[in-house]
């Protein structure tokens, strides 16, 4: 019988069944906490109190441990562990009244008052609410990847300067408002696109990890305008200097432009000597092809913001931020108040040795929040663009069963689920499980050629009642699947195998980067320019591949890559910056 089966399908075959619909939903909502208990009125024994703390610590461990960023979203919700968190705060709020030490009452910073009534009642919100899981999932993430991302760099600028390549490589740079979807960082970094902000806020995060605080530095413009993309720079404050960053350009505003040092940039400008210097942002003007337009003049007296949201100012996290200590060590809250002798953020930046601005000049940037607030309520259009965004990360959709018409050599697809293996390696890719994820990626990359099947694959008769097992063995039947799946009933299907493919072939390529395989990184982009020349990561993979270049002391090369993106493209001004650098460093060595 199989026999037979196998001769029908080897015929081409012509069907009309549509696949289910597929959906991906990355953003997440929390839930309200369920009642527990009362604690009886009577004094507890101390074995009793010992069990107490011991729940306690067990829900603030079971709780976190779901919102780590590999499991939320895959095999644990939001819901669940925004309500444990809650029992936790109710738990830990009453042992901490047995002791005698109350928790006191938030008392919100004075430059909250500045902004909307939403802000404060965010800020002194005790419980904890659904948009917390996806930040606190955020900080999980960045507090891992900065480990990963600082390479083996020892000194602390190294440090600083890798984070940032390592966003602005991982991030590729999109216009400003062209994304519809709001996201936070751990999101943009899984969807590998944002803007020039999206790369500022993903950088600051992975920094404040670090205990490095970050500023948002734009010139002075009216009350109540945002920046603009173009013209906003990551001021680093960086022992007794303020060091400068353009997610732009996404370079560091290096001193030595003129007469470089090294192949990529190391040395970022401070702001001071941005201010007292003229000609070093003359020069960085001059190389971008006027694409950066900051001069001294306006760094003179900069519009300074603070880069945070509610949720890092929030009273839940401060007390959430004590009990995170030793091997569940985290950096949740970053008040604005100081704290006993510890200084707060507005302190540390409107107080910085380096400080160009007054205190009352110290503002609040608006970008983080209305992120995070967009993101916990989102529009119907902007989850249908979601889940158009989130399209290939389904993938595989395998075909489950042949489905046999009337005149017994025609079938129609019947498809299993969706899989999702593409969201899954990809969120392993980004918390620095490169090697892990490259099997996965590499199958990826086939499911156009070699089409993903169920284990048990079914021939079904026209009758409905009959089945009977069926398999893909060889290039016969490969190819005519193939075909079945060119029909445009099926295009959907295919047009998402093609997508992972295509972002499979361009992230293996990151891997290898990340894991200092340069020559791999080029071999690697060179094949995805030769099988993807119309995909979605070719600007990005033609930069990639310029970069190992680089790393490889091939700067003709290097640059003829980058020469191949359009001008168009969203960095094109930085690519320019480093086409000149390469340059002078050739004439050099002549």
């Amino acid at each position: 019988m199989r026999d037979a089966v196998r001769v029908s399908f080897c015929s081409l075959f012509r069907g009309n069944s549509r696949g289910a619909m597929l959906s991906v939903v990355l953003i997440l909502s929390g839930c309200t906490p369920q009642a527990t208990t009362n604690q009886p009125d009577k004094p507890q024994s101390e074995q009793a109190d010992q069990q107490a703390e011991s729940r306690t610590l067990r829900n603030l461990q079971n709780a976190m441990e779901s919102l780590r960023p590999e499991k939320l979203g895959i095999a644990s919700g939001p819901e669940q562990a925004i309500a444990v968190l809650n029992e936790w705060a109710k738990s830990a709020k009453a042992e901490a009244d047995k002791r005698g030490e109350g928790w006191e009452p938030h008392r919100p910073h004075g430059l909250l008052k500045s902004l909307s009534k939403e802000w404060i009642e965010q800020v002194s919100l005790e419980q904890f609410v659904g948009r917390d899981a996806s930040y606190l999932r955020d900080c999980l993430w960045a507090s891992k990847a900065t480990r990963f991302a600082a390479g083996e760099a020892e000194k602390d600028l190294d440090v600083v300067v890798n984070l940032f390549d390592y966003v602005v490589r991982n991030i590729a740079l999109i216009p400003a408002r062209s994304r519809q979807v709001p996201m936070g960082p751990f999101d943009i970094m899984v969807f590998g696109r944002g803007t020039a902000a999206d790369r500022a806020w993903a950088f600051a995060e992975l920094l404040r990890q670090r205990n490095v605080d970050s500023v948002i530095l734009s010139p002075r413009r009216p009350a109540g305008e945002a920046a603009s993309d173009d013209h906003i720079l990551v001021g680093v404050l960086f022992e007794k200097d303020i060091l400068l960053f353009d997610p732009t350009l996404g370079l560091p505003l290096t001193v030595d432009t003129a007469d470089p040092k090294s192949v990529l940039p190391r040395l970022p400008m401070s702001l001071r000597q941005a201010q007292r210097d003229p000609k070093l942002l003359a020069a960085i003007t001059q190389d971008s092809g006027e694409s950066f337009t900051l001069t001294s003049a306006m760094l003179e007296a900069p519009q300074v913001e603070l880069i945070c949201h509610s949720e890092q100012l929030s009273i839940r996290m401060k007390r959430l931020q004590q009990e995170l200590t030793g091997e569940n060590s985290l950096l949740v809250s970053d008040s604005l108040e100081d704290l006993e002798d510890q200084p707060g953020l507005w302190s540390r930046v409107a107080k910085h040795p380096a400080a160009a601005w007054s205190e009352d000049d110290v503002a609040i940037w608006q970008y983080p929040e209305t992120m995070r607030e967009a993101a916990s309520q989102m529009t119907p259009e902007q989850q249908k663009e979601l889940l158009k965004l989130s399209q290939s990360l389904a993938a595989p959709v395998r075909v489950q069963r042949f489905l046999a018409k009337q005149d017994g050599r025609n079938f129609d697809l019947e498809f299993a689920k969706p899989e999702r293996m593409m969201m899954k390696r990809r969120m392993e890719h980004v918390i620095g499980r490169w090697s892990d994820v490259i099997p996965g990626y590499l199958a990826a990359q086939l499911y156009d050629v070699d089409p993903p099947t169920a284990k048990k694959l079914q021939m079904v008769a026209p009758d409905g009642k009959t089945n009977d097992d069926v398999s893909v063995v060889g290039a016969t039947e490969t190819r005519s699947l193939r075909l079945l799946l060119m029909q445009p009933e099926y295009a959907h299907i295919r047009k998402l195998h093609l997508q992972a493919g295509d972002d499979a072939c361009f992230w293996l390529a990151l891997c290898q980067f990340e894991q200092n395989r340069m020559q791999s990184v080029v071999d690697q982009c060179v094949i995805y320019a030769n099988q993807h020349s119309s995909g979605g990561w070719v600007a990005s993979n033609q930069s990639l591949m310029a970069m190992a270049l680089a790393k490889l002391k091939k700067l003709k090369p290097a640059i003829r890559a980058l020469k191949d993106i359009d001008e168009d493209d969203p960095a094109s001004g930085g690519h320019r910056m480093l086409m000149a650098r390469w340059q002078r460093l050739l004439e050099a060595a002549e």
